[in-house]
């Protein structure tokens, strides 16, 4: 799973990385020995890392290195998946640490704070495997806004609509994909708001 921003910094040699070596996982889903690695800054990755980091994780990891616009972020390894299943829907011990640390890291690349209501940092948060599934991988956009960073993306770009259509869309992807809504339930809400109000879109 790869979890990145939605604007590009600027470009930056990274130097070759060493094909990673998958580590064990117990069957409970803790890593067998300590100091398991479930999180890797895009940085960190290359394109031969497909079985762990999936193929957009290692396709945005190669790109990253060739120096490529790349906006920052990180993937969660196909591993800490494994583990998260085994151990019946656990994070793995470490995990959250590292997703965390890697988001400070983001921010300290963006200048943008996760939750902050003047500055907001959002991300997308897109699912992947090793081989390409058009259509089968999920993504939420958008996450990081609530009914307070809102009002800060509305300022920082000037435009309240965009702000609200961003916020929308991430309710609804969220439901969807996250708690399991019907997303038709929500089409009907919207087309019936719009019925009343005699808009076209």
């Amino acid at each position: 799973m790869a979890v990145g921003t939605r604007r590009p910094p600027k470009k930056k040699k990274v130097s070759s990385l060493p094909k990673a070596r998958p580590k064990k996982v117990s069957a409970n889903g803790r890593a067998r020995r300590t100091g398991a690695r479930w999180v890797y800054p895009f940085e960190d990755g290359n394109a031969s890392m497909r079985d762990l980091l999936g193929g957009k994780g290692a396709g945005v990891a190669e790109m990253t290195r060739a120096g490529l616009p790349v906006p920052p972020g990180f993937t969660i390894t196909t591993e800490a998946c494994n583990a998260f299943y085994a151990a019946g829907r656990k994070f793995p011990a470490g995990m959250w640490e590292q997703t965390e640390a890697a988001l400070r890291k983001v921010e300290r690349k963006t200048g943008k704070r996760f939750g902050d209501a003047a500055n907001p940092l959002l991300v997308s948060v897109r699912s992947g495997a090793k081989f390409s599934m058009p259509g089968m991988m999920d993504t939420v956009l958008n996450l990081g806004l609530n009914a307070t960073t809102l009002e800060g993306l509305a300022k920082l770009t000037k435009d309240r609509r965009f702000a609200l259509d961003a916020y929308r869309r991430f309710i609804q992807l969220f439901s969807k994909i996250v708690l399991g809504i019907d997303g038709q339930r929500f089409e009907d809400a919207l087309d019936e708001v719009k019925r009343q109000r005699k808009a076209k879109s």
